[in-house]
């Protein structure tokens, strides 16, 4: 990999994660700060880094593998997440399913004739 897509590849996942945590705090600040402290680098580095290209010396390899850490159990968080919530809606579709099987068959005239039809056969009878 080149140092220009080194450099490329851990300002996007750099980013990734600033936002990822300034959605969940709700400030961009403390967002900063919890990356900060997560992968061990200062917030104005990582403000500098981001914004600038010249500015601060690319990060050094034990950095950048911190951020690639932070960033793949972010990523492996939000899809045991995702895990469970399929789990979640596919037990309610299950259960909604099994309620709703009833009512399929009186609509369907499985259990007798459809509501409307003992009606509509005494009227053609002239009742």
């Amino acid at each position: 990999m080149s140092s220009a897509a080194f450099t490329a590849t851990t300002k996007s996942a750099l980013k990734a994660l600033i936002e990822r945590e300034a959605i969940r705090t709700g400030s961009r600040t403390v967002a900063y700060e919890i990356v900060a402290q997560t992968i061990g680098a200062s917030t104005s580095w990582i403000r500098k880094f981001l914004a600038y290209d010249d500015v601060v010396a690319e990060p050094r390899y034990a950095l950048f593998q911190n951020i690639a850490s932070y960033y793949d159990s972010i990523c492996t968080r939000v899809e045991q997440e995702q895990q469970t919530e399929r789990a979640k809606y596919a037990a309610l579709k299950v259960e909604l399913d099994a309620v709703t099987a009833g009512f399929d068959r009186l609509v369907d005239g499985a259990n007798g004739p459809p509501l409307g039809a003992t009606r509509a056969a005494k009227m053609e009878e002239g009742e």
